[in-house]
């Protein structure tokens, strides 16, 4: 029997992954697999070792793992792949099929462009003195944000700003204050702020709007319009639906 794990990261703050929950249930109900469930690596419960006992004690005997996560990061490529490999010596009569992060599917970007659109309808157009800035957390494995500069490409070709930048909480550069001075600095006087975050989490509800909060203070006469981070969206189910039929194949 097949079944589907989506993994992600976990937060202190309570119901943060209720999209992913919400989602497993939404895959379940679409008949993607008999047995689709959600775990979290740290923090959250229930923990990825709880998901995959739960699925083993249903019968499952090929695995989908989903790394609900936006990039290829340390989390996925050490963490997750270190868990799973364990998982899998513990049940060797389970097949465990790792997947890969959302990354630069065309549908992220399809979701970001909504995000963006319900507080700038007009996506910057006639108006070259507005930026838009994707805040994403970062990983200390550079190469891993690749995707992320794709994405900005993306939305640079469907919408009329005058930049389109990406900027980072931590571990890269530049970071989001730098990136914000940066638009600034380049004629931007509006600029659409973009949470590139799953989960309404630690980050997305207490650090960003702390960060914005001081580049107002910085630039007064800077309007900063705050879109919402990805959370639930269907098209993510589509993208999960797709990745599991190309693996079962």
């Amino acid at each position: 029997m097949k079944g589907i794990v989506l993994i992600g990261h976990g937060s202190i703050k309570n119901a943060s992954g209720a999209a992913m929950i919400r989602l497993a249930a939404r895959l379940r109900e679409q008949g993607v697999a008999p047995v689709v469930e959600a775990g979290f690596l740290n923090y959250s419960r229930p923990t990825l070792a709880e998901t995959i006992e739960k699925c083993v004690g249903l019968g499952v005997d090929w695995l989908f793992v989903q790394p609900y996560f936006l990039i290829d990061g340390v989390y996925v490529q050490n963490d997750l792949a270190q868990e799973i490999a364990q998982y899998a010596a513990r049940w060797p009569r389970v097949r465990f099929v790792s997947g890969r992060s959302f990354g630069d599917h065309r549908l992220m970007a399809a979701i970001a462009l909504d995000r963006v659109r319900a507080v700038d309808p007009s996506l910057g157009q006639a108006r070259k003195q507005a930026g838009l800035l994707l805040m994403a957390h970062g990983t200390p494995n550079a190469p891993a944000n690749a995707p992320l500069e794709r994405i900005v490409g993306r939305l640079g070709v469907a919408s009329d700003y005058c930049r389109v930048v990406v900027s980072y909480l931590d571990c890269n550069e530049p970071s989001i204050p730098d990136a914000i001075d940066y638009l600034v600095e380049n004629g931007a006087s509006r600029l659409v702020a973009l949470p590139y975050f799953l989960h309404k989490g630690r980050h997305v509800q207490d650090d960003l709007p702390r960060l914005l909060a001081e580049s107002r203070q910085r630039h007064p006469g800077l309007e900063i319009a705050e879109a919402a981070e990805l959370g639930y969206d269907l098209r993510l189910a589509v993208l999960i639906a797709e990745r599991v039929k190309n693996e079962a194949i």
